[in-house]
């Protein structure tokens, strides 16, 4: 994704947190869909902060991107649930963070494609990247060759943008209204800062 090493480690630190986070989460979780959704969230978390470092290069791209399309297909249906099902009070809200947390699982398909897409012919693994420069040149290259990969992109940095926004709005409001932050408020918390993490990263990409 990139060779700055101030990138690298605010990356690190960031989505190490997060990674943290959603282990413990996923530990504690009474129910399958939680249970699930922070699996999904720990993989996602330890994937953002293997990229920016050059032996991210070594590990199979085919596996991510498998986990993270059934991710997007997951939390697509999770949200699809939750809206049709609005008779209980907060499912519009959870529709819509399951519908953010699904356009954060696609854009890790959509940076894996772009980290590997000139970089990883057949039988070219080894030849992917050597060093961290390379890795951004590649990243920077496959991006720009591609109109549709920088729209795509784009659309990425501002659904991601908008719906850590809406996380952090959401954590205001549940604040306001239970004053304590509880296991609920650290999730939108934990959400707005994946979310907002995520754009950050794409935009990285866009414009190296």
């Amino acid at each position: 994704m990139t060779s700055d090493p101030a990138v690298q480690w605010a990356t690190t630190a960031l989505f190490g947190a997060l990674t943290a986070y959603s282990l413990w989460r996923l530990v504690t979780a009474r129910r399958l869909l939680a249970g699930t959704s922070h699996l999904f969230h720990l993989g996602m978390n330890l994937v953002m902060v293997a990229m920016v470092w050059p032996w991210w290069a070594r590990l199979p791209t085919l596996p991510q991107v498998a986990f993270f399309a059934v991710g997007a297909a997951f939390f697509a249906a999770a949200a699809g649930w939750f809206a049709l099902d609005g008779r209980r009070a907060g499912h519009h809200r959870s529709a819509r963070c399951q519908a953010t947390n699904a356009v954060t699982m696609l854009a890790m398909v959509w940076m894996l494609a772009v980290m590997t897409r000139h970089a990883d012919g057949v039988g070219a693994g080894a030849a992917r990247v050597a060093a961290g420069a390379g890795h951004s040149a590649h990243a920077a290259a496959a991006v720009s060759s591609d109109p549709q990969t920088v729209v795509g992109g784009a659309v990425l940095v501002v659904a991601l943008a908008a719906g850590g926004v809406l996380y952090l709005l959401d954590l205001v409001r549940y604040r306001r209204e239970r004053g304590a932050l509880g296991r609920t408020g650290a999730d939108l918390l934990a959400g707005g800062l994946m979310s907002l993490g995520m754009a950050a990263a794409c935009g990285v990409m866009l414009v190296a």
